[in-house]
């Protein structure tokens, strides 16, 4: 059992407990020794299955304390790099109140002057190799199924997400070298990942984000790994680098990629810049257009807010206007081409003076061009920059 963690479950008892266990199990020389003294005394004076069924009478024996073998079985994938190499890019995704408590539990001391970087050393280099996999056991699943779980959310462009996957490009079919493009309220992150059956046990990767810079498996990176994998480059099966949650594929399934270019041929491969979309999500249809300008070629107005904004004492005065029933696509289209794509609801960003000269009412059937974003202050996605307004 990993002496830290079990010391951890005694300091819950008090000391008048503790010395009932020394009395219990006729260990002497407890009675003048501080609370943390008899802890030890009791663990360097029971052998390992008497000492497991002490912690079972007092309840304190968590499943967590197991034994290192089989630890070992547990958190073993096949995996090539060695056990610091690996948790070192797993702590990189924990905040600096998370690894200071891994400190607290693991008794380490001297922690408070680090920064988080160097923390994160400080905390490798106290540790010894059985306490690297036991921290792996308890950590790795909940640390890459949160950073998948953010993965999934930019792919749908969630309100919840502070930046959504805006492209993918391919910058080398045959090395599989991906590029892709984050964007935020006023950033834009960007991050590389190459993934091939040859270089399974540790991929190549890079990223502006903190996590992925250090060489954590970032969020960024596993919308690579989802990129890369419905690509068909590698196989699943053959993953041994990290453990990967079970539902996995069947939580991916609905991610289809596709151009964000128009395409004039039939190429399996689109040119340009791709897109991936969750097309098990609302909006969907309209996320495929995501900073790229729309034709509304008809809809219907079902509300309109007066709005005011102030900018360095200047207020502006616009208007949130709700469609239904909308018919749309690219704006750049053959004179007289209807748009084939629909939605059922669809808020746009109008400006006074385009307000005031259609004379917009509820009711009105109108068309319209318009650029797909994402607000971050009304976290949700609109059509802003609207021109061409006319009622139909």
């Amino acid at each position: 059992m990993n002496e830290n963690i079990v010391k951890k479950q005694f300091g819950d008892l008090t000391v008048s407990t503790l010395k009932d266990i020394c009395r219990n199990n006729e260990i002497s020389g407890y009675s003048s020794l501080k609370k943390s003294k008899v802890i030890d005394l009791i663990i360097s004076s029971l052998e390992e299955e008497l000492l497991k069924k002490v912690m079972e009478k007092y309840g304190i024996l968590p499943e967590k304390v197991i034994p290192d073998k089989k630890v070992k079985e547990i958190i073993n994938t096949g995996r090539e790099i060695d056990e610091r190499t690996y948790l070192s890019y797993l702590l990189q995704s924990l905040t600096k109140k998370e690894l200071t408590q891994i400190c607290k539990d693991y008794s380490i001391r001297g922690y408070s002057k680090y920064t988080k970087q160097d923390l994160i050393e400080f905390i490798l280099d106290s540790l010894a190799e059985e306490e690297y996999r036991l921290i792996i056991y308890e950590k790795e699943l909940e640390i890459i199924s949160s950073e998948i779980d953010t993965a999934i959310r930019k792919i749908q462009a969630s309100k919840e997400e502070r930046e959504y996957l805006s492209s993918v490009r391919v910058t080398n079919q045959e090395m599989h070298d991906v590029e892709l493009s984050f964007t935020g309220m006023n950033w834009t992150t960007h991050s590389f990942v190459s993934i091939r059956q040859d270089n399974l046990e540790n991929p190549m990767r890079d990223c502006d984000c903190r996590v992925g810079a250090n060489m954590g498996f970032c969020n960024h990176f596993w919308v690579g790994f989802i990129f890369s994998l419905k690509q068909n480059w590698f196989n699943l099966k053959d993953w041994t680098l990290t453990k990967i949650p079970e539902d996995l594929e069947e939580s991916i399934k609905p991610i289809k990629i596709t151009s964000l270019t128009p395409q004039d041929s039939k190429d399996s491969q689109p040119a340009g810049p791709l897109k991936m979309i969750d097309q098990s999500t609302d909006s969907s249809e309209l996320l495929k257009y995501i900073d790229k300008r729309i034709t509304v070629d008809e809809a219907e107005v079902i509300n309109i807010e007066e709005k005011q904004s102030e900018f360095q004492e200047i207020i502006t005065t616009y208007y949130l206007v709700t469609l239904k029933n909308i018919q749309f696509g690219l704006q750049k289209r053959k004179k007289g081409e209807k748009g084939e794509e629909e939605l059922d609801e669809l808020l746009i960003r109008v400006s006074d003076n385009a307000y005031l000269k259609s004379n917009l009412k509820v009711g009105d059937k109108i068309t319209l061009n318009g650029g797909v974003v994402k607000d971050n202050f009304l976290r949700t996605y609109m059509l802003k920059r609207v021109t061409k307004l006319k009622k139909l």
